[in-house]
């Protein structure tokens, strides 16, 4: 009893200072709404806000929220709109939930939604840039990102039911991303768009659109290795496997550094090998990607290098606890293996698996189906 009540009373005097630290940061933060209102001078009062939010203890996120939208405020009246929009993505990325539940949020969100709706009200969707960009100059930041979250939010749910109004969204997110320089996030939504025209068969579109990409995207690397790969998957289903060859091998010289893209373009182009009949060209790459020295670095396609180039048995199933974006890959390659075999039974399941997982018409869900329908004669066709 004694121990418990000597702990109540030296709990007592830290609790109390805590209590005193937060209310010292309240009046501090009076302090600066007083020299930001009343004495007009923004550039003193952000400095304090910003003081404000770096003090605080964990969990007070509320106070953290109201400093730093004040003090992106003070910067916006100094015309250093710069600076006003990096606050705001800190704020943003810190405090969503509290800026969301602010009534001066929710108000103001609502009266630009409304705008943007009347505004686009039968727009078609090649006029959207135009009369969006000059909603974007009459839109505070502090809208743009929740507005550019909302846009790719729906461009994804819209993807399965509407692709064309998926387009459309993507569109809006990438004018909002450059708004804010968020380069790239505009890049991989104006990638996706790419993606979609591929998955629509409207090949020449997608490639159009993965060049557009590079040219504006240049620093991007990351995205343009994705595109290139995209590239040469649009080559392939257009049955020109000499050309979805050299895209491969581009992105192999171009981008060098982006290793994971680099060890799966390895994979896909011996796949376009052995689909020209160049079987032992395939075999040679596969078996050379498997004993690559940084192959360590990426079990996953060193594992199907291995099983390619008949260094290892293929895998009797898939491991349900990995799917991912890339286990339709896996499935496709286990089963060219088996049609490499001979078992043709196999190859016809783990293609049928392929085509069960795919994500919409994910890569290669058409090779998978390309492959099912002509009965194991020739995926590319």
């Amino acid at each position: 009893m004694l121990l418990a009540v000597a702990f109540v009373v030296a709990a007592a005097p830290g609790r109390a200072a805590a209590a005193d630290a937060e209310q010292q940061l309240e009046q501090r933060f009076n302090e600066a709404w007083y020299i930001e209102e009343g004495q007009r001078d923004p550039e003193k009062a952000a400095t304090i806000y910003r003081e404000i939010e770096a003090k605080l203890p964990p969990g007070k996120k509320e106070l953290g929220a109201r400093a730093l939208t004040r003090a992106a405020e003070c910067y916006r009246k100094l015309g250093r709109t710069d600076v006003e929009q990096a606050i705001w993505i800190q704020a943003w990325t810190k405090y969503q939930e509290q800026i969301e539940n602010s009534r001066d949020y929710q108000g103001g969100s609502l009266r630009i939604k409304t705008y943007i709706d009347k505004a686009m009200a039968g727009v078609a969707s090649n006029d959207l840039t135009q009369v969006f960009s000059g909603i974007l100059e009459m839109m505070p930041p502090q809208y743009i990102i929740p507005m550019r979250d909302k846009m790719l939010k729906q461009a994804r749910e819209e993807r399965g039911t509407s692709w064309s109004g998926a387009i459309s969204s993507y569109r809006l997110a990438i004018l909002l991303s450059m708004k804010i320089k968020d380069e790239a996030t505009a890049a991989q939504a104006h990638s996706d768009i790419g993606r979609i025209y591929l998955e629509e068969g409207l090949r020449p579109e997608a490639v159009e659109v993965f060049f557009e990409v590079k040219n504006q995207y240049p620093n991007q690397r990351l995205v343009l290795a994705w595109n290139q790969t995209s590239v040469a998957e649009a080559f392939r289903m257009w049955a020109r496997l000499d050309h979805a060859v050299d895209s491969y091998n581009d992105l192999l010289i171009t981008y060098p550094d982006q290793k994971e893209q680099v060890f799966w373009a390895r994979l896909w182009m011996g796949d376009c090998y052995r689909d020209l009949g160049q079987l032992q060209t395939a075999r040679q790459m596969w078996k050379e990607e498997a004993e690559d020295p940084g192959a360590k670095d990426f079990p996953r396609q060193a594992k199907l290098a291995r099983i390619l180039a008949g260094l290892e048995d293929p895998p009797p199933a898939l491991d349900a606890a990995a799917k991912d974006d890339f286990t339709n890959d896996e499935a496709y390659f286990i089963a060219i293996r088996h049609e490499m075999d001979g078992d043709s039974a196999k190859a016809m399941q783990w293609m049928k698996t392929c085509k069960d997982i795919s994500t919409g018409k994910d890569w290669p869900y058409q090779l998978a189906m390309n492959w099912i329908l002509n009965a194991g004669g020739g995926s590319a066709r």
